[in-house]
């Protein structure tokens, strides 16, 4: 990309924000690249490609393994590499329970056909070890996401119950099934409830991101980065997604 410069002047952020995004095997690719990038651009704003970023934000990767035990006869372990949907990996920076030790505000958890895989381990210990982190993870960060099938994490461990939430519609049924308490929306590209934001299937999360990069940083600096990614933005959340099953899936 070459070395450009915009028009907004840089913002004096009292510090760096830090987004944790979760992944685990079979997660969405787009899920989590439409989310990065998004973010990774307003760094830049009120800058050029070719300074250091002005830092309102730092990405951090969460692999959903947890740290081995310590042995001093090995070198300190770092988390494996973790395979996408159709296979392209990402190198993770935190271990799962390190992510607890670190100052976090904003936790995001994708889509994919890992999600199904997370939730009916038939290793219901694991499930519950993967549940009570996301309700710690809650106790520990401002803003809790999720995009697509994302959602059913977060109605799985009750953090959405009685709340409005978005998700995938093509597979709204199934995720809404992980929480009969929550106030589905089959409608909405993305839903902002206050501390937990939620996006409908893959793509929406992207618009959904752009999203949070305004409510975090200031629409200036979302609508430069926006502009500066050449994205067409959905800024409007009511925006319907025209999906054909959609009429036949009523909200809750």
């Amino acid at each position: 990309m070459p070395a450009a410069s915009h028009s907004t002047p840089a913002t004096a952020f009292p510090r760096t924000q830090r987004i944790g995004i979760l992944v685990f095997p079979q997660f969405e690719p787009l899920d989590v690249w439409g989310f990065i990038e998004a973010f990774s651009i307003a760094r830049f704003i009120g800058t050029s490609y070719a300074d250091a970023p002005a830092l309102p934000f730092q990405i951090v990767l969460i692999s959903n393994e947890c740290r081995p035990a310590a042995n001093g006869a090995t070198p300190t372990p770092v988390p494996a590499p973790v395979a996408s949907f159709n296979g392209p990996r990402v190198a993770p920076d935190l271990f799962r329970d390190e992510a607890l030790e670190q100052p976090l505000d904003l936790l995001m958890i994708p889509g994919g056909q890992g999600v199904g895989t997370l939730l009916m381990d038939p290793d219901t210990a694991a499930v519950q070890a993967l549940l009570q982190w996301v309700q710690a993870m809650d106790q520990h960060v401002a803003v809790v996401t999720s995009v697509c099938t994302g959602a059913a994490i977060l109605a799985r461990s009750g953090l959405l119950d009685g709340r409005p939430a978005a998700t995938n519609h093509q597979a709204f049924g199934w995720v809404a099934g992980f929480g009969p308490a929550v106030l589905w929306d089959n409608v909405s590209r993305w839903v902002d409830a206050g501390k937990y934001v939620t996006s409908a299937g893959v793509s929406a999360g992207t618009d959904m991101a752009w999203h949070l990069v305004a409510r975090l940083a200031g629409r200036a600096v979302a609508e430069t980065a926006a502009l500066a990614a050449e994205y067409d933005w959905h800024r409007d959340p009511a925006q319907p997604i025209f999906y054909p099953q959609q009429a036949a899936v009523p909200s809750s």
